[in-house]
Parts: C-alpha cells; sequence; structure tokens
C-alpha cells in the first residue's frame, strides 16, 4: 500500500471531527456567565422590586404619622413597621437572612418640603429634627448571586452579593381624600356679630366665619368625583355619600328653633342660657351616649343646627360662582350660600349672632354633642372631623352687665358639678379642652381655627389644665386653650385680626392670593390637610 503524505495533511486539516468539543470546552464557563448573569440579575431585579414597593409603603406610614414624632420615635416607628426590616410587615424573606447576605436595613429622614402647595408650612428657618412636612426613605440590602459565583471554579472571579437601594420620598399631604364625616361648629356669642376688624374680611365676624364655611363646603366632595350628577337626595343625603357635613353651634338653641338658622332670611333661635344642657355626671367624657337615649337626644338637639349631610352640591363637578345649593340644602342655607364667590344665596343670609350681649362664650357643651354626634352617627368607614371656629375666650358671664348667669352657691336649675368636671360652673377653658382630649382619643380629628383671639381670656378658670401643663389661672388664654384644642399645632390656625404672640404663636401661618391668615386661605388649608399622604419625587425641595 501507498501512502502518500500530502494527502494525509489535507485530510487532516480538512476534517471537522471533533471541533464541537473544542468550542464547548471554550464556550462552557461563558453560558454559564450568561445563563447565571441572567438567573441572579433576574432574582435580583424581584428583590428590588420588592424592596422599592415596601420602601414607598413605609414612607407613606411615616408621612401618615407627621407632624407628631418628629423627633424620630413615632414616624420611624411607622416607617420601621412597613419597611422589609426583619420582624416587621413587609419583611420578604428574600430582603432577609438566611436568603440575604445583608438583611434589609432602614433609615428615615424628616423634611421641610417648600416647593408643594397646601403643606404645613416648616418654622424659618427650617428645623427637620423638630418639624417636618414630608419624609424620605432609604432601605438598603444586599442579596447573594447564586450561578455566576460559581465560575470561580473556572479561575473566573465574581461578584458574590449584588447591594440594593430604593428610596421613597412622601409629603403628608395632597393625596386623594375622604370619606369624611365633618362637625363644623361656629361660634354665634354675641361678640360674633361686631364688626370683623381683620386686613381680609369686611362685615361681622360671623359673616366672615360663614364665608370660611363656604369655602370648606365648595372643596369638599358630597360623592365620587367621577359623577356628573350626585343623583337623589333622601334625608339630605346622596346615595354612597363620599364627605357628610354637619353644622353645630353654641350658645345652645331651644329645641326646634334651629330652623331660623337656615332659613331665608334667617333669624336668631331661642337661646338657652347656661347651665345649658342636662345632667351627665354619671357618664365619663370617653363613654358613648346611647343614641335613643334621652340626654343624647336632648345634648345634640341643643347644640346641632343641621344633621351630617351630603346635599351641599349637586355633585363634585360644581363650579363657582354657585358651588353650592343654598334652595335645595339645609346647611348650604345656613353657611349663607355662595356670598363669598358673588353668586346665588338663594335669599339666605345664614346664622346669625345675637346683638344683645346677652350671653358669654361656653363651648363645651358644642364640642361635646358634636362628638356624641359624631361617634352615633358616623359611617365605620369615615374618618370623623371636627372644625372649631371660636375667639377662645370661654367665660360665664355676660357680656353687658358684667353679671354672672349663676354662681357656685346659687347653680340655677342644671344639675352641675362643682369641680370643674364637665358639665360645671368652674373651668369653662379646661372642661373644653377635656371634652375635645375625649374627642381626639376617640380617634376624632380636631382642627382650631382662631378668630380676633387675643391674649387674654378665660377669667374664670382658675385651677389646672387637664393635662397638667398649665399652671393657675395667670397660665390660662383663649390662645393656650385653643392650642390645646387642636390634634396638634398643624391643625391650630388663626386669621389675620387675631394676636400672634405666646401660645398664639404656634399656629399655622397659611396665605391665599398674596394674603395671610383669611379664613379662606385657613379652610382651603384646611381642605388641603384632609387630603391623604402621597410619593413625591425624591428630587423635590
Amino acid at each position: 500500500m501507498i501512502f502518500r503524505k500530502g494527502s494525509l495533511l489535507r485530510r487532516a486539516f480538512r476534517d471537522e471531527n471533533g471541533q464541537m468539543v473544542i468550542w464547548t470546552a471554550v464556550l462552557i464557563p461563558l453560558i454559564f456567565a450568561m445563563g447565571g448573569l441572567v438567573v441572579d440579575i433576574g432574582h435580583a431585579y424581584v428583590c428590588y422590586r420588592e424592596l422599592q414597593a415596601t420602601t414607598d409603603a413605609a414612607a407613606l406610614a411615616a408621612a401618615a404619622a407627621l407632624p407628631n414624632g418628629i423627633t424620630g420615635y413615632t414616624v420611624t416607628q411607622a416607617a420601621t413597621s412597613f419597611s422589609s426590616v426583619s420582624g416587621n410587615i413587609n419583611a420578604f424573606g428574600n430582603l432577609n437572612s438566611p436568603q440575604a447576605t445583608s438583611p434589609a436595613a432602614i433609615t428615615v429622614t424628616p423634611l421641610c418640603i417648600t416647593s408643594i402647595s397646601n403643606l404645613p408650612q416648616c418654622p424659618t428657618p427650617a428645623v427637620p429634627a423638630t418639624w417636618a412636612n414630608a419624609v424620605r426613605v432609604v432601605q438598603t440590602v444586599s442579596v447573594p448571586t447564586y450561578f455566576i459565583r460559581a465560575l470561580a471554579v473556572f479561575g473566573i472571579t465574581s461578584t458574590q452579593s449584588f447591594t440594593l437601594r430604593a428610596r421613597g420620598t412622601a409629603a403628608m399631604r395632597g393625596g386623594g381624600r375622604g370619606p369624611y364625616d365633618v362637625a363644623i361648629i361656629i361660634d354665634t356669642t354675641p361678640s360674633m356679630a361686631q364688626s370683623d376688624g381683620g386686613a381680609n374680611c369686611t362685615g361681622t365676624k360671623i359673616a366672615c366665619a360663614l364665608q370660611g364655611a363656604q369655602i370648606l363646603l365648595s372643596q369638599l366632595s358630597p360623592c365620587m368625583s367621577n359623577l356628573s350628577s350626585c343623583g337623589t337626595v333622601t334625608a339630605r343625603n346622596v346615595a354612597d355619600p363620599t364627605d357628610q357635613v354637619a353644622l353645630f353651634t353654641f350658645p345652645a338653641q331651644t329645641a326646634g328653633t334651629q330652623t331660623r338658622d337656615y332659613s331665608c332670611p334667617s333669624t336668631t333661635p331661642s337661646i338657652i342660657s347656661y347651665p345649658d344642657t342636662i345632667a351627665t355626671t354619671a357618664y365619663p367624657l370617653t363613654t358613648q351616649l346611647g343614641s335613643g337615649s334621652t340626654a343624647f337626644t336632648t345634648l345634640v338637639n341643643r347644640y346641632q343646627v343641621v344633621p351630617l349631610s351630603s346635599d351641599y352640591r349637586t355633585s363634585d363637578n360644581t363650579t363657582t360662582p354657585n358651588y353650592l345649593s343654598p334652595t335645595t340644602s339645609n346647611i348650604a342655607a345656613a353657611v349663607g350660600g355662595n356670598s363669598y364667590y358673588g353668586g346665588s344665596t338663594g335669599g339666605c343670609t345664614g346664622m346669625q349672632a345675637p346683638s344683645n350681649g346677652a350671653l358669654g362664650t361656653f363651648f363645651a357643651g358644642a364640642l361635646y354633642a358634636a362628638q356624641q354626634y359624631l361617634g352615633a352617627s358616623g359611617r365605620t368607614a369615615a374618618n370623623n372631623v371636627m372644625v372649631i371656629l371660636s375667639d377662645g375666650d370661654a367665660n360665664n358671664w355676660t357680656s353687658g352687665s358684667g353679671t354672672k348667669f349663676f354662681t357656685v352657691s346659687s347653680p340655677g336649675t342644671g344639675t352641675m358639678n362643682t369641680n370643674g368636671t364637665y358639665p360645671s360652673y368652674l373651668d369653662p377653658c379646661q372642661q373644653a379642652v377635656a371634652v375635645a382630649k375625649a374627642a381626639k382619643s376617640a380617634g376624632t380629628i380636631v382642627y382650631v381655627v382662631g378668630n380676633h383671639v387675643d391674649t387674654g381670656g378665660c377669667q374664670q378658670d382658675t385651677t389646672n389644665y387637664p393635662d397638667g401643663t398649665v399652671g393657675t389661672s395667670a397660665g390660662i388664654t383663649a390662645c393656650t386653650t385653643l392650642r390645646k384644642l387642636a390634634t396638634d399645632d398643624a391643625h391650630f390656625f388663626l386669621d389675620s385680626a387675631s394676636t400672634r404672640s405666646g401660645s398664639c404663636s404656634y399656629a399655622q401661618s397659611v396665605s391665599m392670593n398674596g394674603q395671610a391668615n383669611t379664613l379662606a386661605a385657613i379652610f382651603t388649608a384646611i381642605v388641603g390637610q384632609l387630603t391623604k399622604p402621597h410619593l413625591i419625587p425624591d428630587n423635590i425641595t
């Protein structure tokens, strides 16, 4: 046999058998690397989405806790509760040991945001450690790789873990609103018949107060916003109402005469002088009276002008100048229709204040009646809100002769306490604070709007506040009382005619159309606060 050397060489070079083995050996590390990278990046992406979702949830929870507790505990606790940190609501297994290389960790930073309207203003200069209107939450976690780390067997150095970082920022206000059950409490004592005197409102103080109530009603939602009409009204309410509003007043009124507040034109109801309530000494302020009891019915009937209603607007889409429906809604008529907007009043002048100077200010009963009513009549899915407008100078004197309606030795006809516990002849300011404290403990959000508040007031208070923070009568003023009525300082407002000093200096300052602390601006701010916390861009300032 003859072998040809050239032919063998040519065949060897042309023969492709076995090349796949070589290429496979070369490509195996790359295949592992690509497959491992896809799997590990996919796992890291899932972990990141979990981390971001829980970070946003934590930011919203923290924003809902503002402005209370911003020194760290309450806000940080709220954020941590909804975070991925081990042991909390959203502690995904992927983000904690043993699955995670380094388990989820959280940092919470209170912020003062100035570029978003309708947020409570921070002090100037801003001090985030002691006040905030927004919060930023950052969570970090390290998750292991599983496949690309195996490249080490081929001598390829690869990462052992991915470090993930998610950030969420939320403002305390500005998101969706409602549903709410709102009780507006308006002072109609004789001083409210005086000229307002504020730089930003003309007319009487009661007229200016009613303008604020009109703004509140014009921005609340009687039904869902996507409905062009709220539909048929039955017993003052539409089907499935969103925000219901009731109207209360003080001093107490004779049952049945409240219709004068929303008749057109309005006249003054028959007033009940203090003692203006029935005996409730057997019931702690935190006890809910039975809605069918005589105590409940008599109490509410003496202070309530209009029950919870959602007929104040025909839909959530009504526009200026005729937001409200005074010809068909008692509460719209009671606040004077659309007088603030220059629209229809339906011939209604709204609630009136007597000018005979026969009664002093004592609003504990109205607060107690409003809270009892909200507790009994409110919807379980709705948040209860109380909006109080007063000069804060609770007293038991006449404004004319200066003589008392009653004395401890001559209590009159009511069954009253003699120790300053509502209902009592003593300490009217502290009684109001005690009633508001009980309302707040029941979950009611309390807003206070001070009208013509000065540094004096509360002359009949001679003992401590219920929380013991103020001593004798020298430290008890209208300002301190109103401040203590509110849920916190973010819910405390004063109009432009009020004195801003001492406790009054803690009130929120708001502006609208270039004017500061008008009642219009204040009630607009309140509606803004009734919105929910919402996420905002992380780079906002």
